[in-house]
């Protein structure tokens, strides 16, 4: 029997929705006597408030590889506590992880591969929700919203791209964000489905 928790991250431009289905997934799995925890990245440590503070600073500052190196420190941080959860038996839901990086900083012309091995520490997940979205389609959900230096229509469509190779890997899965919301979690539970046993009573969505 299973006696660590699961590891679901969802991944995807801002405005694809991941709020909105983390908490739908959240109340759906407590229903089912889950403890869940739910996480983001960047996170509230120090250095994911100074990552916070660069992103709504109003234009980009940094070299690529240093958001990279930002992003990994957080990380390396935000690990150890998914770990410290996990192996109470409780379920992690982040919003974002190291597919958010290799996306962007890879977005900006840095290796993949170089990126990897600054993350080799990260957690693999058991399940990874892309929510894909087409930018044009984001930035208008984020219009009435302060926008980060990250937000930017072309620079978008190169994250997209990035996201979308990893979805003909099969290191991600790919869900249409363009859906009604009612739809778009029918599918998210079908994935969950498939992730957790039959024993832990999801056999019905």
């Amino acid at each position: 029997m299973r006696n660590r928790g699961f590891f679901i991250v969802f991944e995807g431009i801002d405005g694809s929705g991941k709020s909105t289905h983390i908490k739908l997934l959240e109340n759906k799995l407590k229903q089912r006597g889950f403890q869940v925890c739910l996480t983001k990245e960047y996170t509230d440590t120090p250095v994911g408030k100074l990552i916070g503070s660069y992103a709504v600073g109003g234009e980009r500052s940094l070299y690529p590889e240093t958001e990279a190196l930002l992003f990994a420190a957080d990380r390396r941080e935000h690990t150890d506590e998914i770990n410290r959860i996990l192996n109470q038996s409780k379920t992690v839901i982040s919003d974002r992880y190291i597919h958010s990086s290799l996306a962007y900083q890879g977005a900006l012309g840095l290796s993949l591969e170089w990126i990897r091995t600054l993350n080799r520490f990260a957690l693999k997940p058991d399940l990874v929700l892309f929510l894909d979205i087409d930018p044009k389609s984001s930035l208008k959900r984020l219009k009435e919203r302060e926008q980060t230096v990250f937000e930017e229509a072309d620079y978008l469509k190169l994250v997209r791209e990035i996201y979308l190779k990893f979805v003909k890997e099969g290191s991600i899965v790919k869900v249409d964000a363009e859906k009604s919301i009612d739809e778009i979690h029918h599918v998210i539970m079908s994935h969950i489905e498939n992730l957790i046993t039959p024993e832990q009573h999801l056999t019905q969505i």
